[in-house]
């Protein structure tokens, strides 16, 4: 069965970061990431929601998909994560291994998304750069 598609599938189409419960699957608009527990789902959406946030507010943007840059809900998304890893770990990230275990361990220090250290949230969504493609 094929679950409901994962908030942070753009971060592993490109098999930058991984989930444990994350599957490839070829949907009707091309590839795309199924999330196999809803319990995790829900989790993510949260923290996804909360990233969202930060960088519109950042960069300067209203939640509009056809106004924000794709360039900056990469940012979002692979920066918002990045940093994420950073807080759980003290240490710089490059990539997630598993972005569930991520988003469990900031919702267990962080009992309210609202009152989590942002500083290195927002470093990190600056300073994200995507890899150039190859032609």
């Amino acid at each position: 069965m094929i679950g409901d598609a994962c908030v942070f599938a753009l971060t592993q189409i490109t098999n930058d970061f991984a989930c444990e419960y994350g599957e490839l699957v070829t949907r009707r608009a091309g590839p795309d990431i199924a999330c196999h527990s809803a319990d995790h789902q829900k989790k993510c959406q949260d923290v996804y929601e909360y990233l969202k946030k930060i960088g519109l507010t950042l960069f300067e943007f209203e939640d509009d998909l056809a106004q924000v840059p794709h360039g900056i809900w990469v940012k979002i998304q692979f920066g918002g994560l990045l940093g994420l890893q950073t807080l759980v770990s003290g240490q710089d990230a490059s990539h997630l291994e598993n972005i569930s275990h991520t988003i469990i361990a900031v919702l267990e220090e962080n009992k309210c998304l609202e009152q989590m250290p942002t500083d290195q949230i927002i470093v990190s969504m600056k300073n994200y750069r995507s890899r150039r493609r190859k032609k």
